[in-house]
């Protein structure tokens, strides 16, 4: 009876990890086509917005944006490494011409010793400039927990509805990822170096769902395993099993 209960119980943690595995695969195949979605986005023509009537702007749109960054309202985003040095990235509104709603523009990273306080260095673009990048959904998980490191706020991700709250202006569902060659990226030079360093759009990776897949796949067959070798074939003892 107790062999009976062990197979079963093998086979059971097996169909689940298959399950599981399975489950991976899904997302995988949710993640592919979120990617060919995003770059077919971007190999769309440039949206250029430099005056009135602003276009819808969506997510994974290639653009260019003219108009002027509001430095006051600025946000600072701790705890980034770039290259193996310790920053923090520097996401501005940009205000645009004929229009109330702003865009926040990620323009960068600044070192900071910490990834927290990036101490004297400064990185203001002023005038009206024209950035062009590619346009990206604004997180709004709620989970941008900003905080106070001695006169300047941190965030440690951006956080669409607690930024929208700090702003005396409306804010649009998407930012801009500046590039190299966006007008003001080379404003500001302290020793030879332009802050902020122009950062890069996230990767469309694959994420690590197929390697879990395969794990569980794995993990499925060894129960598997073991429950036909070491359950089902095993001999009864000398006094039998009942």
């Amino acid at each position: 009876m107790r062999r009976i209960f062990l197979l079963v119980f093998s086979f059971l943690i097996a169909g689940a990890c298959l399950g599981l595995g399975f489950w991976q695969l899904g997302r995988l195949s949710a993640r592919r086509a979120t990617n060919r979605a995003a770059l077919a986005g971007r190999g769309l023509p440039v949206l250029r917005v430099d005056g009135p009537g602003i276009p819808v702007l969506q997510a994974n749109r290639r653009a260019e944006l003219a108009g002027t960054l509001d430095e006051g309202h600025e946000f600072l985003l701790r705890g980034r490494v770039i290259l193996g040095v310790p920053a923090i990235l520097v996401v501005t509104p940009l205000r645009l011409p004929g229009s109330d709603t702003a865009v926040l523009v990620n323009r960068g990273y600044v070192p900071a010793p910490d990834a927290v306080d990036p101490g004297s260095a400064s990185w203001s673009e002023p005038g009206p400039l024209r950035l062009h990048g590619v346009l990206l959904g604004v997180p709004d998980d709620g989970d941008g927990a900003p905080m106070k490191h001695g006169s300047r706020e941190t965030w440690k991700r951006l956080d669409l509805r607690a930024m929208r709250s700090r702003l005396p202006y409306p804010l649009a569902a998407v930012y801009l990822v500046a590039e190299p060659g966006s007008a003001g990226d080379t404003a500001h030079t302290t020793r030879g170096r332009a802050y902020p360093f122009r950062a890069d759009p996230p990767p469309l990776s694959e994420g690590p769902h197929l390697m879990y897949a395969v794990q569980w796949f794995g993990i499925a067959a060894a129960v598997a395993a073991f429950a036909v070798l070491f359950v089902w074939r095993r001999r009864p003892g000398p006094a039998g099993e009942r």
